[in-house]
C-alpha cells in the first residue's frame, strides 16, 4: 500500500485524475470499462473498509476475465485524506486506475481513468461517475503517430460515443504565406500558441517556404501549440496564446517565433536559446518560471553566451519578495535579462504578484488588459506574464526604430520610459507607467478661454483644461455652475488654458500610466482638469481626484482631477472633486445639501464656513492660490 500526496488542484475535482491515451495493444470494450467504474463506485458506498480492497480486486478480474495485479494508494492533501486510488494492471488489458474521491465540501466521485502502459504513462479514457454511481462526463486523449497526444475527444457518459468537436493538443501547422524576412523576430516562450487562429498564425515568423519557424520542446516537434497540461491532461491550460496575442497587438510587424517550453527536461532550454539564436532572435520573452534553480542553470549559461539577446523573464505570481525566496529564472543574475512584475492603480505591486528589490527590474501596469484567448475570443487578463509581454512589444517597437541597437543600448532606451518614484522598495529600475508612450508630442490645440465671473478682492483659483474626448459638450456651462459653488468661499474660478488634445484612443481613459504620459507630454502645472472618455482604474468612478495625499506614489497625478463622458451633473462632480485637492481631504459630509456629501446630487451644492476656512488655508499653503491683490 502507498499514500500519495494530493495536490491543490485536487481540491477542484474536474483535475483529479492522474493522467495522459494511444492506442493500445487489447484495450477492454467502453462497456467493460464502464461495468468496472459503477461496480467499483456500488462496492465503494456498502462495502466495509476492511472488505473494500478485495472486493474491488475480484470485481475487476470477473469483469475481465484474466487475473489482474491490483494495489491501492491514499490520496491526501497535507495530511488529511481525500480518498483512495485502485490501481489495475494485467498482461493482456491495459491498466487503468479507479479513484474514489471526498474532497471537502463536494459529494464524492469515483474516476476511472485507462492508460496504455502498465506504468500508467499514457492515459487514454477517463469516465466519472456522481456519488449515485450515474456516469456524468467522459473524455479520451487521442494520440497520433509520433506518440503525443493530437486532441481530446469528448464522449457521451453513457455509450462512451464521440460527440462534439476536438479540443486540440497538438494539430499540424496550416499552410502558411511566406512572411517578409526583415521583420523583426521575437521569441515567445510559453505553453505555444493556438495557430489555428487568424490573427496569430498571420503574425508568426516563418521560412521563404511558409514553414513556421518555432519548436515543441516539450514534445520535441515542430508544432508548438498551446497546451498545458501539467495539472491534468483533461483539464488542459492555455496560455501562450494570450501572452503573445499582446505583443502582436502593442508591436506591430513582429515575426513571433512562438516555443513550448521544455517541462520534462529543462536542460533543453539551452537548445532553444541556440535554436532562437540561430533564427535571428533579438528579444526573448519569458512569461514563466519555476522555484527551483536547478531546472535553470542550463538557461542561465547559454542566455550568458549570447549577449546580443535580450532575455524579458517574469517575476511570478506568488506574493513574495523573490529576494528572500527565489523564483526562477527571475532570480538569476544575467546581464542581458530584464525581470518585470505587473503593477496597480497606486504604483505598488499587483495582487499576488512578486517583486524584489534587486531581482526586480521594472513594475508595469499589466491588469485587466486585453488579450486574445485560445478560443479567439477577447479576455481580461492580469499578472506579470503579461508584464512581460508589454516589455517585450516596447522592446521591439525600439529597435525596429533603430535596428543597430545593442542590447545594453537597448536597455538604456527603456530606461527613458521609466520613472522611480517611491518604488525602490519593490523594484530596481522603476515604473514604466505606458509602455505604448511615443516619442513624439500630442497635438493641441487652445480653445477661446471661457466667460466666468470673477469678483474684485476674491482670491483665484487658477485651472488648466485638457478635452480629451469630442464627445464633449456642454463644459463651459459645468465650469459656470462650479464658479458659483466655489463663490460661495470667497474663490474664482479663473481658467488658465484651454487645449482640445489630439490622443490615441487609449490615452483618452483614466489609468495611472497614462495620466504619466499626459504629464509628460502636455503644458501641466498647477491644477489640471482632464475631460476624458472614461477610467480604466481598478475601483471605477465616474470623476476622481487626485491630491498631495493620495499620490505618494504617483506624483504626476498631483493636483489633477479627471472627469468621464458619463458623469451626471457634471458642473456639481467637477466642484465636488476639486473641492477634494483643495482641502487634501478626501472624506465626506453627511450634512443635508452639502457639496461633498458621498453621491453628487443637483441638491448638494452648499458649502459651510468650515469647509471655506480648509480650503482656503489648505490652497494658500500649497500655493494653488493666486491671492487677492495678486497678479
Amino acid at each position: 500500500m502507498k499514500t500519495v500526496y494530493a495536490h491543490p488542484f485536487l481540491f477542484s475535482f474536474a483535475l483529479i485524475s492522474s493522467a495522459l491515451q494511444l492506442s493500445w495493444a487489447n484495450p477492454a470494450p467502453h462497456q467493460q470499462l464502464t461495468s468496472i467504474a459503477t461496480d467499483a463506485c456500488k462496492t465503494f458506498a456498502s462495502t466495509p473498509a476492511t472488505q473494500l480492497y478485495s472486493t474491488i480486486s475480484n470485481s475487476v478480474k470477473a469483469t475481465l476475465g484474466e487475473q489482474v495485479t491490483t494495489d491501492k494508494e491514499e490520496i491526501e492533501f497535507r495530511g488529511r485524506s481525500l480518498g483512495l486510488r485502485v490501481l489495475v494492471s494485467g498482461p493482456n488489458t491495459q491498466a487503468m486506475s479507479i479513484q474514489f474521491i471526498s474532497p471537502p465540501m463536494q459529494p464524492q466521485r469515483t474516476v476511472l481513468t485507462s492508460f496504455r502502459t502498465s506504468a500508467m504513462e499514457k492515459p487514454g479514457l477517463q469516465l466519472m461517475l456522481s456519488a449515485e454511481c450515474v456516469a456524468q462526463h467522459a473524455q479520451q486523449l487521442v494520440y497520433g503517430n509520433n506518440d503525443n497526444a493530437t486532441h481530446i475527444q469528448t464522449l457521451t457518459p453513457d455509450t462512451l460515443t464521440a460527440v462534439g468537436p476536438k479540443e486540440w493538443l497538438n494539430p499540424p501547422t496550416p499552410p502558411l504565406a511566406a512572411l517578409s524576412p526583415h521583420r523583426l523576430r521575437v521569441a515567445m516562450v510559453d505553453s505555444g500558441v493556438n495557430y489555428l487562429l487568424p490573427e496569430i498564425a498571420n503574425a508568426l515568423a516563418r521560412d521563404s517556404q511558409g514553414k513556421l519557424i518555432g519548436y515543441d520542446f516539450w514534445e520535441m516537434d515542430d508544432q508548438p501549440f498551446d497546451a498545458h497540461p501539467a495539472q491534468s491532461p483533461y483539464m488542459v491550460q492555455r496560455h501562450g496564446t494570450r501572452t503573445a496575442s499582446i505583443v502582436i497587438e502593442e508591436a506591430p510587424g513582429v515575426a513571433i517565433v512562438p516555443y513550448r517550453y521544455p517541462r520534462p527536461d529543462m536542460t533543453r532550454m539551452a537548445d532553444l536559446i541556440e535554436h532562437a539564436a540561430a533564427n535571428q532572435v533579438r528579444i526573448v520573452g519569458m512569461p514563466l518560471g519555476g522555484n527551483r534553480f536547478s531546472d535553470w542553470a542550463s538557461f542561465q549559461q547559454t542566455a550568458e553566451a549570447h549577449p546580443d539577446m535580450l532575455f524579458i523573464a517574469s517575476a511570478g505570481n506568488n506574493g513574495r519578495d523573490i529576494d528572500q525566496r527565489g523564483v526562477y529564472p527571475a532570480s538569476l543574475e544575467i546581464d542581458n535579462m530584464l525581470v518585470v512584475t505587473s503593477a496597480d492603480d497606486f504604483v505598488t505591486p499587483a495582487e499576488r504578484t512578486n517583486y524584489g528589490r534587486i531581482a526586480v527590474d521594472y513594475m508595469l501596469p499589466a491588469e485587466r488588459i486585453n488579450a486574445l484567448d485560445y478560443n479567439g475570443k477577447t479576455v481580461q487578463v492580469s499578472g506579470s506574464s503579461y508584464a512581460v509581454s508589454r516589455l517585450v512589444a516596447l522592446a521591439a517597437r525600439l529597435l525596429n526604430q533603430t535596428p543597430d541597437l545593442s542590447t545594453n543600448a537597448l536597455k538604456k532606451a527603456i530606461q527613458q520610459y521609466s520613472v522611480k518614484a517611491n518604488t525602490s522598495r519593490y523594484v530596481s529600475a522603476g515604473f514604466i507607467g505606458d509602455p505604448l508612450s511615443a516619442a513624439s508630442q500630442l497635438p493641441a490645440k487652445s480653445l477661446p478661454l471661457p466667460d466666468l465671473p470673477v469678483v474684485r478682492g476674491n482670491d483665484k483659483l487658477p485651472l488648466d483644461l485638457f478635452v480629451l474626448n469630442e464627445k464633449w459638450q456642454r463644459i463651459e456651462s459645468a465650469l459656470q455652475q462650479t464658479s458659483k459653488i466655489f463663490s460661495q468661499c470667497g474663490l474664482d474660478i479663473v481658467v488658465k488654458r484651454w487645449w482640445q488634445v489630439d490622443t490615441p484612443e487609449y490615452l483618452q481613459n483614466l489609468s495611472t500610466g497614462n495620466a504619466m504620459t499626459l504629464r509628460r507630454k502636455l503644458p501641466m502645472d498647477g491644477i489640471s482638469i482632464v475631460f476624458a472618455n472614461d477610467t480604466r482604474m481598478a475601483t471605477p468612478f465616474d470623476a476622481e481626484a487626485f491630491g498631495e495625499g493620495n499620490t505618494g506614489n504617483r506624483p504626476w497625478m498631483r493636483n489633477s482631477l479627471w472627469i468621464t463622458s458619463v458623469t451626471a451633473d457634471t458642473g456639481i462632480a467637477l466642484a465636488h472633486e476639486l473641492f477634494h485637492i483643495v482641502t487634501n481631504n478626501g472624506n465626506h459630509s453627511n450634512e443635508a445639501g452639502n457639496l461633498m456629501r458621498e453621491r453628487t446630487d443637483p441638491s448638494n451644492t452648499q458649502l459651510s464656513p468650515e469647509q471655506c476656512q480648509s480650503a482656503s488655508a489648505y490652497a494658500t499653503d500649497a500655493q494653488l492660490l493666486i491671492r487677492a491683490g495678486n497678479k
